[in-house]
């Protein structure tokens, strides 16, 4: 059935495997935080149960999203291939260690009533090296194309990830730092209390406003972004009802970063705070997770007017990757080591979604580039959110026709030398001739004057 249903993705089935993807994550990172403003919780096995069933959530929608990504990579030039066949093998083996974690996290709670703190530490490195290793190359083919076609849209998402992968980073050692003062065992104890007794870092403040500042840019710049390849919807809708409904995502993930300036809710706060926690929890709960899809919008309405196949099912990819990405970079419940691990399922998630964003937009261009039909087609039409895909496309084209080229000069230079090496070898082979019959005839010299000189 899963296998069935990983290859029979459209846009609407893919939205739905997102939306799912998203409310797991949504309620991973929620629960701490509710049961800390409600200072009340769910019965321990009742917490067990939900970190089983979103875990097996998580291993579901792995499998049903590598078996999907690896069936639309088809076979591509020599260096494609290889690029894609490791950064398989990276996912694959990544993610085949996450769900062992959480099996053995799983199966710790469920018989010794505990689980040990490395496998946190584990899950940790793992999926933040892993992200930063996919980013990392993403960042890098993003600047290579924008120094061969100076696109702003381009560079607007390469300094996004940029900025992202600072994010993961920091991220990575703000979480070692703070799981240091850990048990090496963790118990049940009730969520509330443990996050009162859980000691603080003097580098807390500076960890966590490092962070809001990396996120908030990255968001932003992915928002103006998107903003300017859905921009052909201005002319549907009208530019006012156009701009206040994209505006609504960005206004939405901004509003919590209000205590850095106005803190308009301070009083309330103060006066009511269960209500005003309990509140803002539900409210402001999924602001990652709403901009995560709005920006994997850009590529999911662009692939309803690709009619290529294979093209379609990329950019199929790269918006469950864009989503799954932007919506899973949250570490404030696993900070805390509380029980169950809450907050290890989102991390999880941000191995595959990188890999899912880098091998979706590389392969998308890579068809654009081997597709003078579809290029034609782009440079026809005036959709703005073909603009990115036609500059990705001709980009890669023209960066492995200059390979090409640089090849077969490389090839002409070692020809030419080899035609020297040879024509040296015959002038040295002829030398050679001239010196032995030189040496034949001065010995004959030498020989018939010592017999006339016996004589």
């Amino acid at each position: 059935m899963v296998y069935a249903f990983s290859f029979a993705f459209g846009k609407k089935s893919s939205l739905m495997l997102i939306l799912v993807i998203s409310c797991t994550i949504v309620i991973d990172s929620t629960i701490v935080k509710f049961s800390t403003f409600i200072r009340s919780e769910f019965p321990t096995l009742t917490n067990v149960v939900i970190f089983v069933t979103i875990s097996t959530i998580f291993t579901m929608c792995s499998i049903v999203l590598l078996r999907f990504a690896k069936k639309s990579n088809s076979k591509f030039g020599h260096k494609h291939e290889l690029i894609l066949k490791y950064s398989y093998t990276a996912i694959s083996l990544t993610q085949c260690l996450i769900i062992g974690i959480l099996v053995l996290n799983i199966l710790q709670m469920v018989f010794l009533k505990s689980y040990s703190i490395l496998l946190l530490f584990s899950a940790v490195y793992i999926t933040h090296l892993s992200v930063l290793l996919f980013l990392v190359v993403m960042v890098f083919i993003l600047v290579g194309w924008f120094r061969s076609n100076r696109n702003y849209i381009v560079m607007l998402y390469a300094i996004s990830f940029s900025l992202l992968s600072l994010n993961i980073l920091i991220s990575l050692l703000y979480l070692i730092h703070q799981l240091s003062y850990a048990l090496s065992s963790i118990r049940p104890y009730p969520i509330h209390l443990f996050l009162v007794m859980h000691p603080a870092s003097q580098l807390t403040n500076s960890f966590n406003t490092t962070l809001d500042v990396l996120s908030l840019l990255s968001f932003v710049l992915a928002w103006i972004a998107t903003a300017a390849l859905l921009g052909h919807y201005r002319h549907r809708m009208g530019k006012i009802r156009y701009w206040m409904i994209i505006s609504i995502p960005l206004v939405y993930f901004l509003f919590p970063f209000e205590t850095y300036f106005a803190n308009i809710f301070q009083r309330f706060m103060l006066d009511s705070s269960v209500i005003f926690g309990l509140s803002y929890v539900i409210v402001f709960s999924a602001t990652k997770q709403v901009g995560g899809i709005l920006f994997a919008m850009v590529f999911l309405t662009t692939s309803t007017i690709i009619n290529r196949p294979k093209l379609r099912h990329s950019l199929i990819i790269t918006a469950a990757g864009m989503a799954i990405l932007f919506g899973s970079v949250e570490i404030d419940s696993l900070l805390y080591a509380v029980y169950p691990p809450y907050g290890l399922v989102t991390i999880s998630f941000m191995p595959i979604g990188s890999y899912l964003l880098l091998t979706g937009i590389f392969v998308s261009a890579t068809f654009v580039s081997q597709d003078a039909e579809l290029r034609k087609e782009f440079y026809k039409s005036a959709e703005s959110r073909l603009n990115l895909l036609r500059t990705i496309g001709v980009t890669e084209m023209e960066k492995e026709l200059e390979k090409q080229v640089k090849f077969v000069q490389k090839r002409s230079r070692v020809s030419e030398k080899e035609e020297e090496l040879h024509l040296e070898e015959q002038e040295l082979h002829l030398e050679e001739e001239n010196v032995k019959e030189i040496l034949h005839d001065v010995l004959n010299e030498l020989y018939h004057s010592r017999d006339n000189h016996t004589e």
